[in-house]
């Protein structure tokens, strides 16, 4: 290994895979770790925006991707509680996102970062780091599994691996944490927030049989949460149920019970039971949650947090892929520019915080917004029949959510006036 990296970058999902790549195509020296081995399946909706379309270009990555023979989704389609069903389309349908399993998507992103020249390790976690005053990180990496003991920074030969092999010992000038929503980056330099307003759980699983439309996604509203339908290749449905707890009354239960708590949410409704009436699945259900987090800031001395370490709120609007794509843009532009100036102070990575809080501010209060009108049936129904009538704002609302239009332009007078008269 280098003696000290540029970066090492903590977690290897697609805003980890995404900030090593770039960095290590711009010429520099980059360690990326990550404790799962690859391909590893995760839990998510697996819907890609279009606007992500354009960053898998600019990674080099997007051939590789269309490999995969993705859906082609020209919009997503949202049932209110009353039945009234919105389809909102990307461009009138001329763009299109996709939709392909996280398994290979973050393995093709994985392979992109080593391809640019990133060191990758995978089976590897960070269990500590300490910045000197030289401005340098020693890292200790533990192999996952192993049960982590805090050595010294002395205690391996410089960026190589320390005596006991389960463990090793690496220094670096700057740090990205890409460790999602529970990150230990975060959590260690005490950015972690809670956000209790909004403590919902997911529950995913893969299927066979599903009925569903071929050229787009569901978002199914309930009395639990929603549930989300997503035509997956190869014949596959993604089907993940989102649950508010407090609603449930009851906690989220793990092991076998949690085959029959699925089953039970997909029954309490007609249309979910008309569509997984045939299913089979197709490997394990997987539970998460609570999902929404926040940090209290993305930035620290030498530190960068992109991707959900730097806040996830909810994945109704699936916007979760390319706000991170985007973000880390953001991120490796500023510590690149950083690194040649040589400062790496949290006022020098200053203009990646002030940038993703102009980018995302209006995004994260449109979430907050519907997530207000989906707790509330009425209102709920009361959008989505005037949405039907007018079907520009249906398809602005998708353009939105497809990271192509600014979410500002749903808080104009214009459009709040609109929806009224519609």
């Amino acid at each position: 290994m280098s003696a000290v990296f540029d970066a090492i970058v903590i977690g290897g999902g697609p805003a980890g895979s995404a900030a090593a790549a770039l960095l290590a195509r711009a010429g520099r020296e980059v360690l990326l770790c990550d404790a799962a081995r690859f391909p590893r399946h995760k839990i998510c909706g697996e819907f890609v925006p279009p606007a992500a379309l354009r960053q898998f270009a600019d990674l080099g990555v997007l051939p590789e991707i269309e490999a995969l023979r993705p859906r082609r989704h020209v919009g997503m389609a949202v049932i209110a509680p009353g039945g009234a069903e919105v389809l909102g389309r990307y461009d009138h349908g001329a763009a299109c996102g996709l939709s392909l399993r996280r398994y290979d998507l973050d393995e093709t992103l994985l392979r992109n970062a080593g391809r640019c020249g990133a060191r990758v390790l995978q089976g590897w976690r960070a269990a500590g780091f300490e910045r000197g005053r030289d401005g340098i990180f020693d890292v200790e990496l533990v192999s996952a599994g192993a049960v982590p003991v805090r050595a010294g920074p002395g205690s391996a030969a410089a960026g190589g691996p320390a005596a006991v092999p389960d463990r090793a010992a690496v220094r670096a000038r700057a740090i990205v944490g890409a460790d999602g929503r529970n990150s230990f980056v975060a959590r260690r330099l005490g950015l972690r927030r809670a956000e209790p307003r909004h403590r919902k759980w997911a529950v995913m699983g893969h299927f066979l049989g599903v009925e569903s439309p071929a050229d787009h996604g569901e978002m199914i509203v309930t009395s639990y949460g929603y549930c989300g339908i997503n035509p997956l290749p190869g014949g596959l449905a993604n089907v993940c149920v989102v649950v508010d707890p407090a609603a449930m009354r009851r906690p989220i239960p793990g092991g076998a019970r949690l085959r029959d708590f699925f089953q039970e949410r997909i029954a309490d409704h007609p249309l979910t039971r008309r569509r997984m009436a045939r299913a089979e699945p197709a490997g394990s259900l997987r539970a998460t949650g609570p999902m929404a987090c926040r940090a209290a800031r993305s930035v620290a001395d030498g530190v960068l947090l992109v991707g959900d370490a730097a806040g996830f709120y909810d994945p109704f609007t699936g916007e979760g892929i390319a706000m991170a794509l985007r973000g880390t843009e953001m991120a490796a532009e500023v510590l690149l520019e950083a690194l040649s100036r040589g400062d790496l102070g949290a006022r020098a990575l200053e203009p990646y915080e002030t940038g993703r809080r102009a980018a995302f501010g209006p995004r994260l209060r449109l979430d907050r917004v519907l997530q207000g009108v989906l707790a509330r049936p009425r209102l709920a129904d009361w959008v989505a029949r005037r949405l039907r009538r007018d079907q520009d704002l249906a398809d602005l609302l998708a353009r939105v959510t497809g990271d192509m239009e600014d979410a500002a332009a749903l808080f104009r007078p214009r459009f709040l006036a609109r929806l009224l008269l519609a």
